[in-house]
């Protein structure tokens, strides 16, 4: 289906209905901040669909008092194949007109859904909406802003990451649909496969200059701990896209920033280094 054929059935922005999948498993301390800042900024059509793998740190419990407190919160606890595999349950449950994926340790930042429905308001033809992003310490201190990218495939073969966090990411349902959701093979880079496919079939798209998500980076990630399999899985997926020896050699300038990017990763993250680069950009 082609983006023009999926802009026809967008409803008006009185009845835009947004979709939250939150894959969890065992996320700990952070994961009352991540839906509380998305559960505040709901309209009453829109939905939280939390898909937890069988939590066993108290998560259940408190996804439970969730769904009693609030029918917009709906949640399935059972096994599944991994973080691919729970978003492509919880798509599989949607409702919404756009979708958007709120990882269980980050958070959506204030006005991230109001800038959503003005963007939609805005350019009624688009299929995939984009923001900023911010980065946060474990204590939820904000690291920076960074802005996001449009989605296009030469983009993501020279960046050490996804041309847009997948947290300020929003995509029309039936357009993620006819992708194929999310790729159950990749254990840690299934938000840049997903940009790679977005960006071959080319939809239109709408930039949002505004924070929508904030990733927020502590000792348990998956960015502290699996930098290794993000390496391998980015580079196989760059080969793959690139069609030509200039994109297979921006390909590889891409991987070695990325390589560079996470052995000074907790640098950036101390106020020396920020002060330092607030000096120099002066």
């Amino acid at each position: 289906m082609r983006s023009a054929e999926l802009a026809d059935t967008t409803d008006s922005t009185e009845t835009v209905r947004v979709s939250i999948l939150v894959p969890s498993f065992n996320p700990g301390a952070h994961f009352e901040p991540a839906i509380r800042s998305a559960l505040r900024q709901l309209s009453a059509l829109d939905e939280i669909l939390i898909q937890d793998a069988g939590s066993t740190d108290g998560t259940q419990n408190l996804i439970a008092a969730l769904v009693e407190a609030d029918p917009r919160v709906k949640a399935v606890v059972e096994s599944d194949e991994g973080q691919s595999d729970a978003l492509n349950r919880a798509l599989a449950r949607a409702g919404g007109q756009w979708v958007l994926w709120l990882n269980a340790d980050d958070v959506l930042v204030e006005g991230a859904l109001a800038a959503v429905r003005a963007a939609v308001r805005d350019s009624p033809g688009a299929t995939v909406l984009t923001g900023d992003h911010q980065l946060l310490r474990a204590g939820g201190e904000v690291v920076g802003n960074y802005h996001g990218k449009p989605i296009e495939t030469r983009t993501l073969l020279r960046r050490s990451t996804c041309a847009s966090f997948s947290g300020s990411v929003i995509i029309r349902r039936d357009y993620l649909e006819s992708l194929g959701g999310f790729d159950k093979h990749l254990h840690c880079t299934m938000d840049y496969s997903l940009q790679f496919r977005i960006a071959e079939t080319a939809p239109e798209q709408r930039s949002m200059p505004v924070p929508i998500g904030a990733l927020r980076f502590h000792d348990a990630s998956k960015s502290a701990n699996l930098w290794r399999t993000f390496l391998v899985e980015s580079f196989r997926l760059r080969m793959r896209y690139a069609t030509s020896p200039a994109d297979r050699l921006l390909g590889l300038v891409g991987t070695v920033e990325q390589l560079a990017s996470f052995l000074v990763f907790r640098i950036r993250l101390t106020p020396g280094y920020r002060r330092l680069r607030g000096v120099l950009r002066d």
